[in-house]
Parts: structure tokens; sequence; C-alpha cells
């Protein structure tokens, strides 16, 4: 039996209403040596009735459910390809990806990562953005300074690169990706295929990272995991940028009424970095608006210290 040159996996949950259509931009390749593995990530609603549709075209895997970093592995797992494509459920590819990258991957041995910019697309159908808006980043050092975001939906890859790299790390709820990336560019270089959208991202009321909450969590958990396990890692532009997301993080927990989960990131932020407010300071700034950024995390944590105290002292406060 002749293996596909590509596997493209699609992780799923609860998207019956999307995967027709984003399977359809599959179908629709100019290049057909692929493979597609449909990871049910533990789906409630109609998901494996809409993938019945496409019997015989698609290797369908139903699994608990456990996030789309262990639908990856799992879809890594199943891969019968020498090269891997991700296409996230909500997500539509162009005809001519999956020919463009592999033109590029059989030419160039050294890269690991072939990548375009994807434009964002808003419920009207209308173009509001890119990712990423600003530099990516083509090696290891160049991801950790300008915080690389590959949209993992024009990401294809290598399946040795898993061998080397390790696989998508669970114990990220958001970033995996992004981790991923950055461990693949530790061993392979990456090449961006330029002026070319390859892939449309969708906004909708679903997206994880709609919850500011979890994306300011995943940023805190993915620069710490920088910061204990690459010593090439810059160490300062690490713990900033820590301080910063956990202390962004305090104040989504405190819009959000979390008093006390905002006091211990807020905690957190400050032990990392007394001055946290300088992180914020714009070049542009004017002196006054500087010295309002410096002292604001002062008056901050004292309103929040308050609504704590307030709170522990309610006879029916339920400790979070």
């Amino acid at each position: 039996m002749t293996m596909p040159k590509v596997s493209v996996i699609i992780p799923a949950y609860n998207r019956a209403q999307l995967l027709p259509r984003a399977l359809a931009t599959v179908f629709a390749q100019t290049y057909k040596d692929y493979e597609v593995i449909v990871v049910d990530d533990g789906s409630t609603d109609d998901s494996p009735q809409v993938v019945k549709q496409f019997a015989g075209r698609v290797k369908y895997i139903r699994k608990e459910n456990g996030g789309s970093a262990s639908a990856r592995n799992r879809g890594i797992e199943e891969a019968q390809g020498e090269y891997i494509a991700f296409l996230d459920s909500d997500d539509t590819w162009v005809p001519e990806k999956l020919a463009e990258q592999v033109k590029v991957l059989d030419a160039h041995k050294n890269v690991g990562i072939v990548y375009a910019r994807m434009p964002i697309i808003n419920e009207k159908g209308e173009q509001v953005g890119i990712k990423p808006a600003g530099i990516s980043g083509r090696t290891f050092k160049e991801l950790l300074e300008y915080w690389g975001d590959l949209p993992t939906s024009t990401v294809m890859t290598r399946k040795e690169c898993f061998v080397k790299a390790g696989m998508f790390d669970t114990a990220l709820t958001t970033m995996q990706d992004i981790d991923m990336w950055l461990r693949i560019s530790r061993y392979y270089d990456l090449y961006e295929i330029e002026n070319k959208s390859l892939a449309y991202y969708y906004r909708h009321d679903e997206q994880i990272t709609k919850s500011k909450i979890r994306v300011y969590q995943g940023l805190v958990r993915i620069y710490t995991k920088i910061l204990n396990n690459y010593p090439e890692a810059p160490k300062q532009l690490m713990l900033d940028r820590i301080a910063s997301n956990q202390y962004t993080l305090s104040r989504e927990y405190y819009r959000e009424g979390q008093y006390k989960e905002a006091w211990e990131n807020l905690l957190g932020a400050l032990g990392r970095d007394l001055w946290v407010g300088r992180l914020f300071i714009n070049p542009n700034d004017t002196t006054f608006t500087r010295a309002i950024k410096m002292v604001k995390p002062y008056g901050y944590s004292l309103i929040c210290f308050l609504k704590v105290l307030a709170i522990s002292r309610q006879p029916s406060a339920i400790s979070s």
C-alpha cells in the first residue's frame, strides 16, 4: 500500500456546523497525495454523523475530551504521511495550499516548518486583520524575541520533527501551538511563504481565544516554561513578559469579579517586578503618562486588597 505524502490533521470539538466547510477546502486541493484525519475530541454535538457523510475520504478517530493538544497528538500518531498539515475545524484553505508547501519542504531539507500569514475574517465576511500582524520570526531566537505566532492552519511540518522536538504539550490549555513551533525551531529552519494567503481564520463566539483570562493564563504558563526550560532564552525578557501578563491577568480576573485570583496574580506580578507599571510605558508617552503608569499598579493593589478583605469578612463567603 502506498503511503500518502501529506497527512492532514483536523482536531474538532463540537464543530458539526463548521466541519463540512473545512473539509470541502481540503478536498478542493490541487495537490492530491494526502490523507485526512479528523480527531473528534469527545464532541457532544452531531460531529460523528457529519463526518459519516465523508466516509471513505476521511479517517475518523473519536477520543475522550482532552483538548486540542491531545487531539493533534493522536492525529500525529495515526498519520502515515511524511509531512503533516494542520487545519483547525473553523478555518479554511485555499486550493493551492498543500502544493505550495510540499514544494518548499521537498526543496529545502533543513526547513521544518513552512507557513504563511493568515487573514482574519469577521462574522460579516470582511477581512479585519492578519495573523501575525507584526514580525513573526524565522529562528528560535527571533520567535522568542518577536513572539512568533505562526498560524496553525497555515503550518506544514515534517513528521520527523515530532520525534526530535516531542509532541504538543497537553499541560498547556492555550498556546500549545506556539510552544510546539518554538521547540521545532531549535532543530529546523522556518520558511514563510510571503505575500500569499494559504488559509483563512474566521472569528466566532465559541473560540477559546475569546476568553481573555485563558489567553493570559496561557501566556504566563508558556513564558514560565520557556524561562525554566531554555537556558538560551533571554532571562530578563521572559521575566518581564511573565510579570506584565500576570498583571494583565489580574486585571481581567478583577473585571470578572474573581477578586481572590486577581489578588494572587497581582502579588505574583509585583513579586517579579515591583515596578511592573514600567512594562506598559510606550516610547511616545508623556512624562505625566509615564508617571501614572508607574503608580497605577499600587492604586489598583489597594483597591484589590480591600475587595479581598471585604469578601473574607462575609460569613457566607466561599473560598475559591
